[in-house]
């Protein structure tokens, strides 16, 4: 009951904060569309490229993709190698084993947030074509994997919790 409540109150997090995401992310989306489309025109049709377009779409990309994690992660729509997690899946196992992926998940992030941060602190370059300060690009990945860790410890209590209190399906 207690892993329950703790999976319920970061659900209460996680869900808006993971849909915010994935709004930010489609606006950011439409405007990087009608950005290449404006270089398209430019370049082509008026004969008189914008040299920025390029690298605003992907500054945009950068902040689609880290924007997206909180939600594909609580979807479990990132890439996986299912093949192991099918044969046993409604086992104890499959929880066992949901928590070490989650747990190795978690770790890797944690890293990731680390060398992130390394590298922001490096960010007091212009950026080469608009004028921006790059610690606004290198800082999306060391803030959005916090923000996904808490999707990670979402599912990881979820997973404890299937373990503790584990019912054999009907067709085992």
């Amino acid at each position: 009951m207690f892993l329950k409540r703790i999976w319920e109150f970061l659900n209460k997090i996680n869900t808006p904060i993971a849909r915010c995401g994935e709004k930010i992310a489609g606006i950011l989306l439409c405007s990087m569309t009608i950005i290449v489309l404006l270089q398209v025109l430019f370049r082509y049709l008026l004969n008189a490229p914008l040299n920025w377009t390029d690298e605003l779409s992907c500054f945009l990309m950068i902040y689609m993709t880290y924007l997206c994690m909180p939600l594909i992660y609580l979807q479990d729509k990132n890439i996986s190698m299912s093949f192991l997690l099918e044969k046993i899946n409604d086992t104890r196992l499959s929880h066992i084993i949901l928590v070490l992926i989650h747990l190795i998940a978690l770790c890797l992030f944690i890293i990731w947030i680390y060398f992130g941060y390394l590298f922001f602190l490096k960010g007091n370059v212009m950026a080469n074509s608009l004028p921006i300060k790059m610690y606004y690009i290198y800082i999306a990945p060391p803030i959005l994997f916090t923000i996904t860790i808490l999707s990670v410890l979402q599912k990881i209590i979820y997973e404890l919790d299937q373990f503790i209190n584990f019912k054999q399906l009907a067709n085992h």
